[in-house]
C-alpha cells in the first residue's frame, strides 16, 4: 500500500519534539531502503564515526559542525541551515550539533557483513585511543551503548601515549561560553 505524502516540519514536530541527549536520532521511513533520518541538537560527542557507504547532510535549521580526520589530522567543517554535504565512505566524522539546530541525513541500511566503526582519538597528540567495529542493525540504537561504554571506562579514554585523558562529553558543555564548538566558524582548534 502507498503512504500518503506528509509535512517533515509535522513529523518532526510530532517524533522529534525535543532533542535526545548525547545522540540521538530518529529514522523518518523505518524499513526503508534508505535511512533517512532527523537529528536534533544539542548533542554531546567526541567519538568519530565511520560508515562503510557514503553519508548525505541537508541542514534544516541553524548549523552544524562536523569534525573529521584527514591527513592524521582533526578538522572542522561547518554547515550552515539550507546546505547540503557529502561525507565520502570510511572518513572518520563526528557531527556535532548546537541546541535548536535539525539536521537530515540519508544514509544506506548495512548488510550484516558491512560493518561500521567508532574510535576516538587523543585531543592532544592524535593518537587513536580505541575503536570499536560493529554492525549497525539499527542506526537509533547501534551507536549508543557503544559509546557509553566508553565514555564510562576512564582507562580508555587516557592517552598511552601523551597521558592526555578525553573528557566524557556529556559532562561538559560544549555550546556555552568559552566552548570549543561555541568558537566560529573559522577558529582553529
Amino acid at each position: 500500500m502507498i503512504a500518503a505524502p506528509f509535512g517533515l516540519q509535522a513529523w518532526i514536530d510530532k517524533h522529534l519534539p525535543q532533542a535526545l541527549g548525547a545522540i540521538g536520532n530518529k529514522e523518518v521511513f523505518k524499513g526503508s531502503d534508505f535511512i533517512f533520518q532527523i537529528i536534533k541538537g544539542p548533542n554531546a560527542r567526541n567519538d568519530f564515526h565511520i560508515d562503510p557507504w557514503d553519508e548525505i547532510f541537508y541542514q534544516l535549521k541553524g548549523h552544524i559542525f562536523v569534525h573529521f580526520i584527514e591527513e592524521g589530522r582533526e578538522k572542522r567543517l561547518r554547515i550552515e541551515e539550507g546546505e547540503v554535504f557529502i561525507l565520502p565512505k570510511q572518513v572518520y566524522h563526528s557531527p556535532r550539533r548546537p541546541p535548536g539546530s535539525v539536521g537530515l541525513v540519508i544514509e544506506r541500511p548495512r548488510q550484516p557483513n558491512e560493518l561500521d566503526g567508532i574510535a576516538w582519538f587523543c585531543p592532544s597528540c592524535g593518537n587513536r585511543l580505541h575503536q570499536v567495529d560493529f554492525w549497525c542493525d539499527d542506526i537509533e540504537k547501534g551507536l549508543k551503548d557503544i559509546i557509553a561504554a566508553f565514555n564510562a571506562d576512564l582507562a580508555l579514554r587516557t592517552c598511552g601515549k601523551c597521558g592526555t585523558v578525553l573528557p566524557d562529553p556529556t559532562t561538559l558543555d560544549p555550546w556555552g561560553p568559552g566552548g570549543d564548538e561555541a568558537a566560529p566558524a573559522g577558529a582553529a582548534r
